[in-house]
This record gives C-alpha cells, structure tokens and sequence, in this order.
C-alpha cells in the first residue's frame, strides 16, 4: 500500500444504500491530494437501513468499483454507522493508566445498549492534559458481528481493511480537515443520503452527537410522485435539479422542515447537559447537499448559517485525477469518502 515514503496512498470506500464510493488520496507531500474518485450506484435493494440484504450484490459493487476506477492496492478504510454503533460523551472522575480504563469500561456496561460482551469498545478522554477533579470521555462501541460481517463482505471481494472506522468520526475529520477556523463551534454536519439522514453535532471539532432519521431522497422522491402524479423517476430528475415540476417546492421545504426540526432537537438535548450552548453553524453533506435550494430551505427554517460541505476545500485535486468530472456537481457526496480516505492511523 506504499505506507512509507512519497508516494504513501491511503484508500477510502464509504458503502451506502444509494452508491458505494471510492477515492484514493496521496499521503507524501506536503497535503493531501485527491488521485482517483469514484462512484457505482448501489443495486436497488442490497442494502436496507444499513442492513446488507444482497451480499452478492454488495460484494460485486465494491469489486467492479475498485477495478473502474483502477485502485491498484487492495487495502482500504471503511466504515460503520447507524445502529451499528454507539456513541456517547461522559464525564467520569479524573483517573489514569489503568485505572481509568477500568473505570470507563464499568460505565460502558451501564451505558451501552448491546450486549458488552458482543462489542468492540474504544474511547477517548478529551481533555486528557486538564487539571479538574473530572475528566470528559468519548465513548464508542461497534458490534463485534457487524464488524465480522463487514471485513467477511470485503474478502469475497478481494479487498482488506486497514481500519473499520466510525462513520461520525469520518465525517468530522474531513469537515475539521477542510474548515479548521469553524471546528471550535458548535456544528450541526447534516449527511442526507439515500434513505436516512444521520444528524452529527461536534464540538471543538470531536463528534459530541450522532443521530440518525429515516428520511432521505428516495423517500422524498417517493412523496413528490405520489402526490403529484409523477413517475419515481420524474421526481427523482426533479430533484437532482433536472426538471422543474409542480409542487417541487412545496416537497423541498417539508423535507427542510424535517432536516431542521432533527437539529434544533438534538441542539435542545445538548443544551440540557451543556446550558448555553447554542448552534453556530450547520453543514449539508450527501445528496442532500446536491438538491438545488435544500441548503437555502434550511437556513431559512433554522435562521443560522447554512452551508454545503465542499469536502475538497483544503484537499488539493491532481491534474487531471481519475473522477475530476464527478467534481462539479457531486463534491458533497463524498465528505464522508474523503474522511476514509484521509486516515493515516
């Protein structure tokens, strides 16, 4: 994989329901550069609320994709989300080594809502260098099975993990990586996919909060046909900004007021353990983000500052990468590709 010297290459594949995503980006200079980008859409069906369905289906994606866009190694990061996966700021009495360990995996037992024999668990204490009688963790577990199932799926397909990663962290090491100055706001990173948006809150940078939604595009197209007559795939041109149809607004602005009422619902949560503490910004990643007028829809309803998520602000792109052209009007659909890709350990 070329881990050491110049020409170190990290690969990141993002496997959602709608598409299964690629980059590879060079690790050697003095930034990251973008190589190869690209995308293959999912088959209809492989995958259901982040449950594999087809693992057929998946595993030819992910091999065909590889090979189209021509990713020489074989190892990748990947990651988990959803129901997968468990997330949760604690704060504990300041203790070290050992003894903190051992102290947050007995919080861990009280706290995570699986079977703590069945999962992998990690954390991070936050502000490991303070000096006050209390010590802020961030706690995080996966289960072991979906982990199992995940590495199984890229074997049949040739391909090795180098990292399962955390969806949310993905996301915030790309959205850190790219808008350094905003980290240490509050900032709602908003991943509207497929058929679920997952509402990710970080503080100082560090998810605080992950939340997913089932609604997406898919169910939005769904709305706008059968409330207009349309064909799904009528709506779906409507909504990629292809065709203009009655009633598009309207079906914008509902699925805005969703996306907003999720937010200002996890921002009330956060205020009940930190008061004072309000939204600075919010940010639109996915597909979402490629819906002319969504990010306006938003900020009009919210009232702050609402933004597409370019997930190639601070990442140089190499003249003439493979997937250029899937630059211009899809960059937001791989923020989180780019945060797999942007892992260095």
């Amino acid at each position: 994989m070329g881990l050491f010297g110049p020409n170190r290459t990290t690969v990141g594949l993002d496997i959602g329901t709608g598409f299964v995503k690629v980059a590879e980006v060079g690790q050697g200079g003095d930034k990251p550069e973008l190589r190869k980008l690209e995308m293959r859409a999912m088959p209809p069906g492989a995958i259901a609320n982040g449950e594999v369905l087809e693992p057929g289906l998946v595993v030819d994606a992910m091999r065909g994709l590889v090979e189209e866009a021509g990713i020489a190694t074989r190892e990748v990061v990947t990651a988990l989300g959803g129901h997968d996966v468990f997330m949760k700021k604690l704060q504990l009495p300041r203790l070290k080594g050992d003894e903190a360990s051992s102290a947050i995996r007995r919080e861990a037992e009280r706290h995570i809502p699986f079977d703590i024999s069945g999962v992998q668990l990690d954390f991070q204490i936050l502000d490991s260098q303070a000096e006050d009688p209390h010590m802020e963790v961030l706690l995080v577990a996966a289960r072991r099975e979906r982990v199992e199932e995940r590495v199984k799926l890229l074997a049949e397909a040739g391909i090795g993990a180098v990292l399962i990663d955390i969806e949310a962290f993905a996301l915030g090491n790309a959205f850190t990586h790219n808008y350094p100055g905003m980290a240490e706001d509050l900032v709602a990173l908003v991943d509207c996919g497929h058929d679920a948006t997952r509402i990710n809150v970080l503080h100082e940078g560090v998810p605080v909060l992950s939340r997913d939604h089932h609604f997406g595009l898919s169910g939005l197209a769904e709305s706008l046909a059968q409330e207009n007559g349309l064909s799904l795939e009528q709506a779906t041109e409507a909504i990629r900004g292809n065709d203009h149809v009655s009633g598009l607004d309207g079906a914008l602005e509902e699925a805005a007021d969703l996306v907003a009422t999720a937010v200002e619902r996890a921002a009330a949560f956060l205020r009940t353990r930190h008061p004072g503490m309000g939204m600075g910004r919010v940010f639109l990643c996915g597909g979402g983000a490629c819906v002319p007028a969504m990010v306006e829809s938003i900020g009009r309803r919210m009232k702050v500052e609402t933004r597409v998520a370019n997930p190639f602000e601070q990442v140089a792109v190499r003249t003439g990468a493979k997937g250029h052209a899937l630059l211009s009007k899809t960059a937001p659909l791989f923020l989180l590709t780019l945060g797999l890709a942007l892992r260095t350990a």
